[in-house]
């Protein structure tokens, strides 16, 4: 005969290594550090905090359950349960077994929910919460039964909607009179919880939807063969292309709101010079950000010392660093500009496009998607199947979260008309890889698709140039002389005056594209060409503007001492004159490499008079930090097979259980203590308690006479 489970205690002590790993992988909380014991595990499951968290981690038909349980007799069968959910006992097996594994229903033919959620959820399934004024259960079947007749189409609409209602007048007093709706203290009607029951014919949901919806669209139609793939590929290099764009924050910097993050008008002047939309710019940099390849001084936002490095790897290297920092990302670029609760705009490049869970939502449509890899799967499919897996995030978040993953997939390269691409595909394969694997294989995979990089050009006497495929990296100098004129399978620019005349200003060299030009070009280069460069040429440089941060004033000797001393080689130093030197860094951090080069510095004002203490503290400097890439929510400490280890250990004894320990396991089973509690004085108060919770070092017990006694744990002794 199997042994009645009692608790939730004994419950997890029937639960094989394997059920009780997939319980800490899935609540790590739980591991944080390892309970001695299953009961304390057992109290720690049951703990409001970490059943409040674990409820995020449900889905739809999971979280059904768990609200039917805080409606119905606590011990119902699993066939009572599901008659709640309106459904067959076999079809919320899979469901049930769930959430008896995440430890928040314990039992077998009786189940209970533990105290905290069936204490907690005072609202179930839009239900109001019960009141002592509630009629019983026959009466408001009797109160339904005799309404029936002439208020039918009302009592559906009142059904499965919330328990408030809105509204006044004959049809409200009606209801009042009747008793399907009460008058609170505040005068907000409610439907009460038992005729709500009554209507809904005793269900708490009307339908179990055990299967996740998958995405639906029409069937995707390739024309061509491998256009789908080409696209994807030209897509990855348009992103790369707009991430080059960084270089050009050296000269003309965009700037740092007060409270962080990148102005709307930089944002809009920095899509328009690389020719791009605001949304697809946003997706770039905010990729950039997260990979750690920009960030700000407090004043200006320009590339941190990693962007070198990765502007010197291969293409297809630097397209995987970004797309995994989006995949892997906490931010939405999508947010940038909306409204946040206060009405202002969001900045990007800031905590205000920073979602709790968007990194597991993202990957989880993903993968929704690769189910469906012949379908353009509509927006409102992929909001259906999020919706069921994340049941307790609000609609409009899954709303946007949708739109922003279609429209952000796209501009990278792995999602197009609602479908995965092959790109796509691999970062979904690669989703869960560490990071080094990861990286590698999406490198590997675009390098497969790509098509070889074209070394020609073509060139026009009207001044136009045609790169037949994709350019390979020494003619990409050509965008910074040219305004482009189509992408697709071929590169379509055009010299034109003021293109010329920017590339020079920024330092380009004419001569060296000319005998780039003479080496790439099929044809000889035209005459037109070669007189605009020229001209332009000549015409430049009459008046030299250059830009510096920071200015340095010394006698001769003592700048010759700091230039040549190893610290100042991060300043850069240019020097105008003998007494004068220049940098691009800010002040703060010339003070800095100045005094570790052994000089005393002294920080002055725009007029050269010493700077009031308070300006010279406040200049700051140093490298730019990136947007570190964490970890959401908590995670396992150890391995989860050497948690169970630990466990088991601890109840065969090999353990000694602390004071903590011992209370915990206590509260899991329910048991009487003889507790002692120190008193100011130092003398010791003895209660018989049943210990309730344990938590923020604050122990809730219930003594003998019903009261309730809350004590600091290090207050309390046990015999």
């Amino acid at each position: 005969m199997t042994a009645v489970i009692r608790s939730l205690a004994d419950s997890l002590r029937r639960f094989g290594d394997d059920r009780l790993e997939a319980l800490l992988v899935a609540r790590p909380d739980l591991a944080s550090p390892p309970p001695r014991g299953v009961g304390p595990l057992a109290a720690r499951a049951a703990g409001p905090t970490s059943a409040r968290r674990a409820l995020d981690a449900l889905t739809l038909p999971e979280l059904h359950l768990i609200e039917a349980l805080a409606v119905i007799p606590d011990g119902s069968s699993p066939a009572q349960l599901a008659a709640a959910v309106g459904a067959g006992p076999e079809e919320i097996t899979g469901a049930l077994e769930r959430v008896i594994t995440l430890a928040l229903v314990w039992g077998e033919d009786e189940l209970h929910l533990i105290r905290p959620l069936r204490e907690g959820l005072r609202t179930p399934a839009g239900l109001a919460a019960p009141d002592p004024a509630d009629p019983a259960p026959e009466e408001a079947a009797q109160i339904i039964e005799r309404s029936r007749e002439d208020l039918s189409s009302v009592l559906e609409t009142l059904a499965w909607g919330p328990s408030a209602v809105a509204g006044s007048g004959k049809l409200a007093t009606q209801l009042i009179a009747r008793g399907i709706v009460v008058a609170g203290d505040d005068g907000q009607l409610r439907i009460p919880r038992p005729v709500q029951l009554a209507l809904r014919g005793g269900r708490v949901h009307a339908a179990h939807h055990a299967r996740r919806p998958l995405p639906e669209g029409e069937a995707l139609i390739e024309t061509v063969p491998g256009s789908r793939t080409a696209q994807a590929v030209e897509l990855a290099f348009e992103a790369l292309r707009l991430a080059a764009t960084v270089r050009s924050f050296d000269d003309d910097p965009p700037g740092v709101l007060r409270r962080g993050g990148l102005p709307q008008r930089d944002l809009r002047r920095l899509a328009e010079r690389a020719g791009t939309p605001v949304s697809t710019l946003a997706t770039i940099l905010q990729a950039a950000w997260q990979a750690g390849l920009i960030g700000h001084d407090g004043q200006e936002w320009h590339p941190t010392r990693d962007w070198d490095e990765h502007a010197l790897l291969p293409a297809e290297q630097r397209w995987a660093e970004l797309v995994l920092a989006w995949a892997r990302g906490h931010h939405v670029a999508s947010l940038a500009g909306t409204a946040d609760p206060t009405g202002a705009p969001r900045p990007l490049l800031s905590d205000q496009t920073r979602r709790e869970g968007v990194r597991t939502r993202r990957g989880a449509l993903l993968r929704a998607l690769q189910t469906t890899p012949s379908l353009s799967a509509t927006e409102e499919s992929l909001a259906r199947s999020l919706a069921w897996a994340f049941p307790r995030v609000p609609a409009e978040v899954i709303r946007e979260e949708t739109a922003a993953l279609l429209t952000e997939g796209r501009v990278l390269g792995v999602i197009e008309d609602g479908a995965l691409t092959a790109l796509g595909q691999e970062l979904v394969a690669v989703l869960e890889e560490p990071a080094p694997t990861a990286h590698e294989r999406l490198a590997a995979c675009l390098l497969q698709l790509a098509p070889p990089p074209v070394t020609e050009v073509l060139l026009d006497a009207d001044l136009t140039a045609v790169v037949p495929g994709r350019p390979a990296p020494e003619l990409l100098v050509l965008l910074d002389w040219t305004e482009v004129i189509s992408r697709g399978g071929a590169l379509t620019l055009r010299f034109t005056p003021a293109a010329v005349r920017r590339a020079i200003g920024e330092g380009r060299d004419a001569d060296a594209l000319l005998a780039l030009l003479e080496k790439a070009s099929r044809s000889p280069i035209p005459q037109a060409l070669t007189y605009l460069l020229r001209d332009e040429q000549r015409r430049h440089g009459r008046i030299r503007v250059g830009r510096a941060s920071t200015v340095l004033t010394a006698e001769a000797e003592v700048l010759d001492l700091l230039q040549a001393s190893p610290e100042a080689t991060a300043l850069q130093l240019r020097r105008l004159a003998p007494t004068v030197a220049v940098t691009l860094t800010d002040p703060g951090f010339a003070l800095q490499v100045a005094r570790e080069a052994g000089l005393a510095p002294q920080a002055v004002g725009p007029d050269g008079a010493p700077a009031p203490e308070d300006l010279t503290h406040s200049l700051r400097g140093g490298p730019v930090e990136p947007d570190l890439v964490t970890v959401e929510g908590p995670e396992l400490r150890i391995p989860a097979a050497e948690a169970v280890a630990r466990i088991r250990a601890a109840d065969a004894g090999e353990q000694e259980k602390s004071l903590t320990d011992r209370l915990l396991e206590a509260i899991a089973e329910g048991r009487e203590l003889r507790l002692g509690v120190v008193d100011g004085r130092g003398g010791i108060e003895t209660h018989q308690v049943v210990p309730l919770s344990l938590e923020g070092g604050r122990l809730r017990a219930r003594q003998a006479d019903g009261t309730e006694l809350s004590v600091l744990v290090h207050r309390v002794t046990l015999g």
